[in-house]
């Protein structure tokens, strides 16, 4: 799919970033897209399809029958088709420009708590016997001798 995406941008006259920005999509990912690190997803196929209506859906996804839909061959871009001669410029807006209000940080403070660590002494606990249990059914016991001087 990557492939038949760089195709339709090669047909349309787009660079990467500028595909990206007209479809919706951030410029990483059409990176991470073209260098194969990613495939694209579904959302990605969407929205291909959304902005270019005569791409093929079926040729996009699995790159069976042709480009365009119908017989249509895929359109070249003409920088002069659309612009009529001695006309003043037309100021193009960017159609995602999109303002985002970021609000201060709020710097809540928490109320420092004191924790108090006691440390309980346990009594030494002595070995008063230690049992082994075979799997023929039988078993040992090992009891420590007391005191033991030597």
């Amino acid at each position: 799919m990557k492939d038949r995406i760089i195709r339709i941008m090669e047909s349309k006259g787009y660079t990467p970033s500028k595909f990206a920005e007209k479809i919706g999509i951030q410029r990483a990912a059409m990176s991470h897209i073209i260098s194969g690190r990613n495939n694209p997803s579904i959302d990605v196929y969407k929205k291909i399809i959304e902005h270019f209506k005569d791409i093929d859906p079926d040729w996009l996804l699995s790159g069976t029958g042709n480009m365009t839909r119908g017989n249509a061959k895929p359109s070249e871009p003409n920088l002069f088709a659309n612009m009529p001669v001695n006309q003043p410029k037309i100021q193009i807006t960017s159609e995602n420009h999109r303002e985002m209000r970021v609000e201060a940080p709020k710097n809540d403070q928490k109320q420092v708590v004191n924790e108090k660590v006691i440390i309980q002494k346990v009594e030494a606990k002595n070995i008063s016997k230690i049992m082994i249990f075979y799997s023929d059914n039988t078993f040992d016991t090992f009891v420590p001798e007391k005191n033991k001087k030597d």
